[in-house]
């Protein structure tokens, strides 16, 4: 009825989400391997190798990088996607953004400047990668 080698060939192991609650402040970097949702309020960047999410109360004052986001709150910093951004609802983003795909609201609010397509954005990364 089952088939073992199926089993272990679907299997990709615990999926991993970090939540910052509406109620936390937190000063400094993150990194995580996994998907970040942000509700409160964080000062510092994150590097993040899924998905980030800043909900409608989320407020971040630092970069976002990773491989996609959606932001709902508030971000003041750049932000560097290798796929695609979503920007929400009453979004607002001060800062640059650098992403593959961008998807943009009518209520957005936007200040800075947006370089989209996937090759640009790979090749800054790898170029803020080896400066660091």
């Amino acid at each position: 009825m089952f088939n073992p080698k199926t089993k272990e060939n679907t299997l990709q192991g615990p999926v991993s989400i970090s939540i910052i609650s509406s109620d936390a402040i937190i000063k400094g970097d993150i990194q995580s391997q996994g998907d970040i949702r942000i509700d409160g309020k964080l000062m510092g960047n994150v590097q993040c190798n899924a998905k980030i999410i800043v909900g409608k109360e989320g407020r971040v004052e630092g970069n976002l990088t990773g491989s996609q986001a959606e932001i709902l709150g508030y971000v003041k910093g750049s932000i560097r996607m290798s796929g695609q951004l979503n920007l929400n609802d009453q979004a607002v983003v001060h800062g640059d953004i650098h992403v593959a795909k961008l998807k943009m609201d009518n209520s957005v609010v936007f200040n800075g400047k947006c370089t989209m397509g996937e090759t640009q954005v790979q090749s800054q990364t790898q170029d803020d990668e080896s400066q660091a």
